[in-house]
């Protein structure tokens, strides 16, 4: 035991002394392996909370002091708790010490120092000058007071705790366990502690390794340390004896020349120098000439970008005192570091790549000169070293240019808020990215220079060469957004940002020269520490260095390029068919694929003959104008009509439905589960949602998940459906409604039983379509969510549903909100008062009704509502319309509902609403055809084809006004009785008429949906 702990001794000394720094241990082994800091970080955050509990504490209202642990060692790893009353274990090497780190949140306070004179002014404590932040004395001014941490192990003979070097270290003195218990106390905060066991490994044959290698590096290093000395010692020697030697000369040329001696002592030394010696012989060094000639004409350059970047990076993370890492009201001590401001990650991104491309345009353009190029061949430097010299100077411009500001950033962030774990090796990680990002695009605009002739064919190619990728991705997606049916990629629902799934751009971004580090750099640049993640989770290195051999294998392109180039290519276009051909491509694909993306929302037929016109118009005016060249017409002609079928083949695929991707529909056994986005009542979601809602109309994005066989087979059956009615017209069917078709967003997502997902995506659909959709509502674990929306009881559900419930406006309607009752004409509304047992017997009732109802019943029910019962979060609004807005949840209680209407029976409600409707409150009533393209302002956009009742001050207020024709009005009593049994406040939209009921003696109009079977035969 006393060899381990001499040797564990000896490991710190050698550690430690040779300067060996702290994050060495962390790029060796972060808390054993990948990933393992951020799960003792979280936790230590569970168990702070729970360990906090049980702390005795003096006000139980304070904040909890954050408690943070990191362990990093040489070997060793990490193991989660196993089972209740266990705790997380972390496995270390027998030898080596291992550097424990603890942050806690906040890392100190600003606490008042008292003046003890309490006594005079009365108060205790006293408050005669200014209090601190918790009320306290601050009279003596300020301090910053940081936690006590304390830090014990439960066993001495297995691990120990040593301070040394200002750093905490568990040293290993001998093999097992021990405990290791680390406490948190800072004034007016909870104290915090966390507790995990140490195991101490062996003395093993790792450990061997380790000293053996430490103890060589130690030789190595004091090896070294010799052999520089005695290399300075000569140095110094004979630098001494040449200064006595040439002291002696000079004295000899004195006696000799008393006037000009000093100048033939000057000559002397110069002749005797390795300059003057070159010099004398004739010699000089070419390339380094060249490279000092590229770094000169890429010095404008430089100073641009090194301006442009300190805009762009320190200055917008610094001087902006609304996004700067100096104001704390902006950090929230949360934000840890920032390169840059978080809105210029494009901006960032577009400038390296300018930068590469000019930098590249610079150096080469002597390429595009014949004076120039013919000096620039004829001086004694080959073609391959010309290359090299002036790609060193640009590589070493881009490393400048870019890191220098990213440098200065990361010392503003030191300054401001400190050196955060991992923020070096994001700082190197997002400055290797973006010049990564520089030297490719420097590259391609090399090739684009070496293979024209012109300025304007470089430019041209350039352009095409960075941009080609983003391009065909691009008009890919245009034209998948309105040929392919059920194409999800970069789909967007209405009314949100959120796509259904990443863009063909997104998707393959890591093959975009212009993309590829686009996203990822704008999300390693800064982070913030949010629970439960306090660390920042690590870049993938495997993408820089991918682009970076992309980078070698262009600039060996581009000397082969180079190589090939004839003199006489300067100054002179078309010189390089291929390039303008590809060039013309590229340029004319994304004429066409601006042309469709503009005119497909009006007509996809002429967007196509629009952007086919243009692409032929674009390369014939490039072919025939400023990139001309001796290539016959007729061979010119040929290739923009081949580059036309190709571009008309890609065309009829994607609109053929992609090789079946169309009509793809999964196999039921295949599936395991189906996700839908729901279209039924909002007043049941199970989950978050998005949307707009107005007075008379909604529209909501919901999803539901379904792994019952019966309701998989319902998707899969009306999928064929959807891609049926995908490419129809979109108009209103008068001799079955149900076939017309309306915007609708539809979204299925089939998850596979091998782990795979098949996810479509559809504009509209029929109005049967819709309906047949709600036959999902039956499903026996919809039933279990419903019940959980509205009585709260989530047994039963995972986890991740328990989250999404949470986020249910409908849940928190039901828990929380404010109840309102009105009558089936809401021509009375009162609020219900109610004992928290009343409403959970009330929530009871409505759950069990809604199990009993299926969705037949629910949506076209047979029977008109006797009640309207609401649940609202902002009475204030939502009271006045009693329509639906994404603050309440409102259900339609018929006489079928017959526990809810038990519970309001009880308490007096129907007999104080007026028991049965008298239909003598509506005094008149307007009809208006359910059309939703009876208008000039047909419908464009999705709208809920579930109706919901509400309540007008002005008349007029359908969903859909009908701008032509007269309404049809009704204000004889007799048939407004005869009418009224028919009319529903809750009811699915398939075909029927809008009401508008005008009750008697006040300015109010109440609007309800009349189905078409229901309606009398006058209308």
């Amino acid at each position: 035991m006393r060899t381990n702990r001499l040797l564990a001794a000896l490991a710190v000394v050698v550690a430690l002394a040779l300067s060996t720094p702290a994050s060495a241990f962390a790029t060796m082994d972060n808390m054993g392996n990948s990933g393992s800091s951020g799960d003792m970080a979280a936790d230590a955050a569970a168990q702070t909370a729970a360990s906090a509990a049980a702390t005795p504490i003096d006000d139980p209202d304070a904040e909890q002091l954050g408690l943070m642990p990191k362990l990093f060692r040489l070997t060793g790893e990490s193991r989660a708790a196993e089972g209740e009353g266990s705790l997380p274990t972390e496995g270390v090497g027998a030898i080596f010490p291992n550097l424990l780190s603890v942050n806690t949140t906040p890392s100190s306070i600003s606490t008042g120092i008292e003046c003890h004179m309490d006594e005079v002014c009365g108060y205790d404590p006293c408050t005669c000058g200014k209090p601190d932040a918790w009320g306290h004395c601050a009279c003596g001014g300020f301090r910053e007071t940081a936690p006590t941490v304390t830090i014990s192990t439960s066993d001495a003979n297995v691990a120990q705790v040593v301070q040394a070097f200002g750093q905490t270290w568990i040293v290993p003195v001998g093999a097992g366990t021990a405990t290791v218990q680390i406490t948190a106390d800072l004034v007016h905060y909870r104290s915090a502690s966390y507790t995990f066991d140490v195991e101490v490994a062996p003395f093993g044959v790792v450990d061997a390794l380790l000293i053996a290698a430490a103890c060589l590096l130690a030789a190595g290093i004091l090896v070294g340390l010799f052999f520089l000395v005695r290399l300075v010692v000569r140095l110094v020697r004979r630098k001494l004896a040449e200064r006595r030697a040439w002291k002696a000369r000079g004295e000899e040329l004195k006696e000799e020349f008393p006037l000009t001696w000093r100048a033939k002592l000057r000559s002397e030394k110069y002749a005797k120098s390795p300059r003057g010696r070159r010099r004398r012989a004739g010699r000089r060094r070419p390339f380094a000439h060249d490279f000092l000639f590229s770094l000169r004409q890429a010095a404008p350059v430089l100073v641009a970008a090194l301006a442009l970047f300190a805009v762009l990076v320190p200055v917008s993370t610094s001087v902006v005192n609304d996004i700067s890492v100096f104001n704390v009201n902006y950090t929230h001590e949360q934000l840890k570091f920032q390169f840059y401001a978080q809105e210029l990650a494009p901006v960032v991104n577009a400038a390296c790549v300018l930068f590469g491309a000019v930098l590249a345009v610079v150096l080469f353009r002597f390429l595009l000169v014949k004076r120039a190029t013919t000096a620039f061949f004829s001086v004694g430097l080959s073609r391959v070293k010309l290359f090299f010299s002036r790609y060193l100077a640009g590589a070493l411009c881009i490393v400048v240019g870019i890191a220098l500001p990213f440098a200065v950033s990361l010392l503003l962030n030191h300054l401001a808020l400190g050196l955060y774990d991992g923020e070096i090796h994001e700082f190197f990680y997002v400055t290797c990215g973006y010049i990564t990002v520089a030297l490719v695009s420097f590259a391609l605009a090399g090739i684009a220079v070496v293979c024209a002739g012109t300025l304007f064919e470089t430019c041209t190619f350039g352009v095409a060469l960075l941009a080609s990728v983003s391009v065909v991705l691009w008009g890919v997606g245009v034209l998948a957004d309105y040929l392919l049916v059920g194409n999800v990629a970069g789909a967007a629902l209405y009314g949100q940002a959120v796509e259904v799934a990443p863009s063909f751009l997104s998707q393959l971004s890591y093959l975009n020269p212009l993309l590829f580090f686009s996203d990822a750099g704008g999300t390693h640049q800064f982070f913030m520490a949010l629970h439960p993640v306090y660390y920042p989770e690590f870049g993938s290195w495997s993408l820089i260095i991918g682009w970076l051999a992309a980078f070698l294998a262009l600039s060996a392109l581009g000397l082969a390029a180079l190589c090939r180039r004839r003199g006489e290519q300067a100054e002179m276009a078309g010189k390089a068919p291929v390039f303008s051909l590809f060039s013309v491509g590229v340029l004319g694909l994304a004429a066409f694929a601006a042309a469709v993306s503009l005119l497909g929302s009006v007509d996809v037929a002429v967007a196509l003959v629009v952007g086919a016109a243009l692409f032929v118009l674009v390369s014939l005016m490039l072919l025939f104008g400023p990139l001309r060249g001796r290539t016959p017409r007729r061979t010119t002609l040929a290739c923009v009509g081949g580059e036309l079928v190709a571009m008309a083949a890609v065309v009829a695929v994607v609109a053929g439905g992609a090789f079946g991707y169309a009509g793809f529909i999964p196999a039921s056994d295949d599936v395991e589960s189906v996700e839908v986005s729901y279209n039924g009542s909002p007043s049941y979601l199970t989950q978050g949602f998005s949307g707009v809602a107005s007075g008379s109309s909604y529209y909501y994005t919901s999803y539901r998940s379904y792994s019952q066989a019966s309701s998989i087979d319902i998707v899969r059956s009306l999928h064929g459906q959807l891609v049926d009615s995908a490419t129809q017209v979109r108009e209103t069917d008068y001799t079955d409604f149900q076939s017309s078709i309306v915007p609708y967003d539809v979204v299925l997502r089939y998850r596979m039983k091998d782990g795979g997902e098949v996810v479509r995506y559809y504009r509209q659909a029929t109005v049967g379509e819709l309906s047949a959709l709600l036959a999902l509502d039956n499903d026996e674990h919809t039933h279990e969510l419903e019940n959980a929306v509205i009585t709260g009881d989530t047994d039963g559900l995972t986890d991740e549903e328990r989250t999404a419930l949470s986020k249910s406006p409908s849940y928190n309607a039901y828990r929380t909100g404010s109840i309102y009752l009105g009558d089936g004409a809401l021509n009375r509304i009162m609020q219900v008062e109610c004992t928290d047992e009343e409403r959970a017997a009330l929530l009871t009732a409505l759950s069990h009704d809604l199990a009993n109802t299926n969705a037949n019943e629910r949506y076209l029910p047979a029977k008109p509502a006797r009640a309207a019962l609401m649940f609202t979060l902002s009475p204030e609004l939502d009271v006045a319309s009693f329509g639906y807005s994404f603050s309440n949840a409102v259900t339609y209680v018929t006489d079928d509902w017959t526990e809810t209407m038990a519970w309001l029976e009880n308490k007096g409600l129907i007999d104080a609403l007026g028991g049965q409707l008298d239909a003598r409150v509506i005094e008149s009533l307007t009809f208006q055809l359910d059309d939703p393209y009876a208008s000039i302002n047909k419908v464009t956009q999705p709208v809920s084809r579930y109706f919901m009742a509400y309540r007008s001050e002005t008349a007029g207020q359908y969903w859909i006004t009908q701008d032509y024709g007269a309404l049809k009005v009704v204000d004889e009593q007799s048939k407004i009785a005869e009418v009224m049994p028919n009319l529903r406040m809750g009811c699915y939209m398939t075909g029927g008429y809008l009401v508008q009921a005008k009750l008697r003696g006040i300015e109010a109009y109440v609007y309800f949906y009349l189905p078409a079977e229901l309606a009398p035969s006058y209308l």
